[in-house]
């Protein structure tokens, strides 16, 4: 359970970091590539890194269509989030651009 946690919120945490900074090209890109990213080292890690630990078939490719799929789209939500934050910031600083001196 702790693992769909991560995973949801370090994707939604990626996409929002990528959507504030949408100014950087390909920024929509990195906000579902890099949690997509992250899910398959982890997963290779533990299939090739990590020693054997008894169970069935291995599943990573499974987990990496299913999981990676999820992270990706999360990422999606993430940066629309981060963007439209980032939009409300520029629109509220252009429109009293003297309130804070």
């Amino acid at each position: 359970m702790i693992v769909w946690l991560i995973l949801i919120a370090g994707s939604l945490a990626t996409g929002y970091f990528f959507g504030l900074r949408s100014e950087i090209k390909g920024s929509w890109y990195y906000a579902i590539a890099v949690p997509w990213l992250v899910l398959l080292v982890a997963i290779l890690i533990t299939e090739y890194v990590v020693p054997y630990q008894g169970g069935g078939a291995s599943m990573w490719l499974v987990a990496q269509f299913f999981g990676g799929t999820i992270a990706g789209y999360l990422g999606a939500v993430g940066h629309g989030l981060g963007k439209k934050k980032a939009q409300k910031n520029r629109t509220n600083n252009t429109e009293h651009p003297n309130e804070n001196i």
